[in-house]
C-alpha cells in the first residue's frame, strides 16, 4: 500500500487541479479577510463559502481523477498487491492531497488574521468535509462505470446536500409546527455533513441566526462543547462508511 501511496501522490502533486484548489482557496481566503475589516465577519464569510466550495472541489476532483487513472488501477490490479492494498492507498493519497492543500490554502490565512480555536474548529471541519466527499466521491465513481454518469451523479450528490436538503427541513418544520420535532432534528441533521460541520462551526462562534434550526437545537440539548463533539464524531461516520462500501464495491469489480 506504501508504494501505492507514494506514487498517486506523486501524480497528484503534478496535477493542475489541485494546484489550482490550493491557490482558489487561498485566495478567497485571503480576499475575504483583505476586504472584511472584522476578522469576525470575514469568518462567517469564509465559512459559508467553504462550505459550498470544499464539498464541491473535493467531490469532483475525486471522481475524475479516479476515472483518469482507471488504467493505471488496472495495471496494478495485475501486480501481486492486493486490491485492498490498492484502494487504501488511492484514498490516503488523496486524502493527504487535500489535507495539504487546506492546511496551506486555508489554514495559513485563519494562522495570520484569526488565530483560535473557532479558526481551528472550522480548519478541523472543513477538512473532514473534504475527506467525507472524497469518500463519496471514490464511492461513485466505483459503482458508475460512465464518467459523465459519475460526474452527474456527483453533482447531484452535492446539490442535494446544499440546496434539497434546506428546502426538506423547512418544508418538514412547516407540516408539523404544531408539534415537537425537536427530537426528530439530531437524526435529520445527521443525514448531511455540510449541516455538521456548519452546527460544529457556528456553535463555536455561538451566533443562533447563523446556526439555523438544526444548530440551535443541537445547542439547547447538548451545549457548546458536546454539540461540537457530536456533530464532528458523526463526520467521522461519514468518512467511515462510504470508504467502507467503496473497499467493497472495489474488491468485487470487474476492472
Amino acid at each position: 500500500m506504501g508504494k501505492v501511496l507514494y506514487y498517486t501522490l506523486v501524480d497528484l502533486a503534478r496535477n493542475r487541479s489541485v494546484v489550482a484548489f490550493t491557490a482558489l482557496i487561498l485566495a478567497v481566503a485571503e480576499g475575504l479577510f483583505l476586504v472584511e475589516a472584522d476578522p469576525v465577519k470575514a469568518l462567517l464569510s469564509l465559512v459559508q463559502v467553504m462550505l459550498a466550495l470544499v464539498p464541491l472541489v473535493s467531490l469532483i476532483l475525486t471522481v475524475v481523477h479516479t476515472y483518469d487513472t482507471h488504467e493505471f488501477t488496472q495495471l496494478l490490479a495485475v501486480q501481486p498487491i492486493g486490491r485492498r492494498a490498492i484502494l487504501g492507498g488511492r484514498i490516503g493519497a488523496m486524502a493527504l492531497a487535500l489535507l495539504v492543500a487546506l492546511l496551506f490554502g486555508l489554514g495559513l490565512p485563519l494562522t495570520v488574521h484569526a488565530p483560535g480555536s473557532t479558526s481551528m474548529v472550522l480548519l478541523v471541519a472543513v477538512v473532514l468535509l473534504a475527506w467525507v466527499h472524497a469518500a463519496l466521491g471514490t464511492l461513485i465513481a466505483l459503482v458508475h462505470r460512465d464518467k459523465a454518469r459519475g460526474v452527474g451523479v456527483a453533482l447531484v450528490a452535492w446539490a442535494g446536500f446544499v440546496l434539497l436538503y434546506d428546502a426538506l427541513l423547512m418544508a418538514l418544520l412547516f407540516a408539523f409546527s404544531d408539534r415537537p420535532i425537536e427530537p426528530l432534528v439530531l437524526p435529520i441533521a445527521a443525514l448531511n455533513p455540510i449541516d455538521l460541520a456548519r452546527i460544529a462551526i457556528m456553535i463555536r462562534v455561538d451566533l443562533a441566526a447563523m446556526m439555523g434550526y438544526s444548530g440551535a437545537v443541537y445547542q439547547q440539548m447538548l451545549g457548546s462543547g458536546p454539540g461540537t463533539a457530536v456533530a464532528l464524531g458523526l463526520m467521522i461516520a461519514w468518512i467511515a462508511w462510504p470508504t467502507l462500501m467503496a473497499f467493497r464495491v472495489f474488491r468485487r469489480k470487474d476492472l
